[in-house]
């Protein structure tokens, strides 16, 4: 009688832990999946909207949907923001220089005019890709009357800053 009433709470004691390892990993996993720099595919509708007025000294609005943005990211992580970015007849990201990090617009439709660290303009098309290193300089704008599309990503080595 005395050893099952002790088998007895051993078996409730072991139930209790179990469902404690389970609610705190369920718990662990919660956190992680809204960590959105873990996430490993954005799917169109759940994009953060961040549209920018005069980036940079350009002029109009820089429409974006971004799958994560900078404040985001971990110092571990290289890829530090990605987007897609939309600028409408007229806009403009001003010429601006990159510090420590990369910043790459890869273009998807429409056509600008991409301007390098020397001044030098280029017409960019979709397939067309740009990008400034850290050091480096660049504009991009849209004078034709369809958007200009492109992808936004922004890199930078943590490692490096050291």
């Amino acid at each position: 009688m005395f050893r099952s009433g002790i088998v007895m709470k051993m078996k409730k004691i072991a139930a209790a832990m179990a469902l404690g390892c389970l609610m705190l990993s369920a718990t662990a996993f919660a956190e992680e999946a809204q960590d959105r720099t873990v996430q490993q595919c954005f799917q169109k509708d759940e994009l953060i909207v961040l549209d920018k007025q005069d980036v940079a000294g350009g002029k109009g609005t820089l429409h974006g949907l971004f799958s994560f943005t900078r404040d985001m990211a971990k110092p571990e992580q290289a890829i530090k923001e990605i987007g897609w970015m939309r600028l409408d007849k007229g806009a403009s990201i001003g010429l601006h220089k990159h510090g420590v990090n990369e910043d790459a617009y890869i273009i998807i439709s429409g056509e600008g005019i991409f301007t390098d660290g020397d001044g030098n303009e280029t017409v960019v098309h979709a397939g067309d890709i740009t990008i400034a290193r850290a050091g480096q300089s660049h504009a991009l704008r849209n004078e034709k009357d369809e958007p200009l599309i492109f992808l936004d990503v922004i890199a930078q080595n943590d490692g490096m800053q050291k």
